[in-house]
């Protein structure tokens, strides 16, 4: 039995550790979904605590026929819509505009994603690899600025160097994960 099939079952019988641990793995993942549909950071991480609280409150309906992440991701999807539908009837009352459209296309999004939860769960094992492959440095600055939100001119700062510089290097560093995404993923589909 894995490492987190020990921490569900010992956060099903109520220990708070094995949960905050489960959090600790599974936080990035869970901002990283979100973000693809939100804009607003502050968004994201009210929707993220959501998520967690939601799964804590649920924790005993989780049955392991699915990986918890997606479990997790499904609650994450449904915050996601309840927001974007209060959104959207928020800004019912205002004329057709840029943001009053845009919280729809987002919501048909996710319900056309929702169906892909195993693919992007693979697809977010295969960058966990990734990123573990990176190096140090690399990995360090993808931390910095997609973990952490610090700036590319904060990091250019730091680091003595050019903001294009940074941004130039965020681009290949981007770049080499998606192909390794890509091949990992590949790979996983041949050898299912």
């Amino acid at each position: 039995m894995d490492r987190e099939e020990d921490l569900v079952r010992q956060a099903q019988a109520g220990c708070g550790d094995s949960f905050r641990e489960l959090v600790r793995l599974h936080q990035a993942q869970v901002h990283a979904f979100l973000g693809r549909y939100l804009a607003r950071l502050d968004t994201v991480e009210d929707l993220a605590q959501e998520t967690f609280l939601k799964a804590y409150r649920q924790l005993r309906t989780y049955r392991a026929d699915s990986p918890f992440r997606v479990w997790l991701l499904s609650i994450a999807k449904n915050e996601a819509l309840m927001h974007l539908r209060g959104e959207r009837a928020r800004r019912s009352l205002e004329a057709a505009s840029y943001e009053s459209v845009l919280p729809n296309w987002l919501a048909d999004r996710i319900e056309a994603d929702a169906a892909n939860l195993e693919d992007q769960d693979r697809r977010l094992l295969a960058l966990d690899d990734c990123l573990k492959g990176l190096p140090p440095e690399s990995a360090t600055m993808v931390d910095r600025f997609y973990g952490r939100g610090q700036s590319a001119a904060d990091l250019a700062r730091n680091a003595g160097k050019r903001e294009g510089a940074i941004r130039m290097t965020l681009l290949r560093i981007r770049q080499v994960l998606r192909e390794c995404v890509e091949l990992k993923v590949a790979a996983r589909r041949i050898t299912s």
